[in-house]
């Protein structure tokens, strides 16, 4: 991953995410999918990507990106049938670093991979940011939602 930029920094001076996956461990996972979320700064539509994982007790855990700054792009993707994970007892929430690729004039795309595992299986979501080289690194979140 390139150097952090001021959102990336910024997130995880403050406090970094306002919950911990442990807390929701072994608890039954009765939806999960992704979503847009509308009302974010973004250079380009002002919706910003998450992933939501909502519980048999009512309470839905939303995985967010909180380091958006200025110019870069962010973005989530999933190629795995989220729906797997419903019925499961959610176990892990993990990232992994992904791979880094430049392009011409200085343009990096970085990428995260987080697994999401059940004692039924596991998924994986990518976290993409598309940036000019200032703008490096992820602020990964995870935040209780209203239903």
């Amino acid at each position: 991953m390139s150097k952090p930029g001021m959102g990336a920094m910024l997130h995880y001076l403050s406090g970094g995410s306002k919950k911990n996956a442990s807390d929701y461990y072994g608890r039954r996972v009765v939806a999960a999918s992704m979503s847009k979320i509308s009302g974010y700064r973004s250079i380009g539509d002002g919706e910003k990507d998450a992933l939501n994982l909502t519980f048999d007790d009512g309470v839905t855990l939303r995985l967010t990106d909180e380091g958006q700054s200025c110019c870069e792009h962010r973005y989530m993707t999933c190629d795995d049938d989220l729906s797997k994970l419903v019925g499961g007892k959610l176990n892990r929430i993990e990232a992994k670093e992904g791979p880094t690729t430049s392009a011409d004039y200085g343009e990096e795309h970085e990428q995260i991979f987080v697994e999401i595992a059940t004692d039924q299986c596991f998924v994986t979501v990518c976290t993409h940011n598309e940036h000019n080289g200032y703008y490096g690194g992820f602020g990964l979140s995870l935040d209780e939602v209203a239903a």
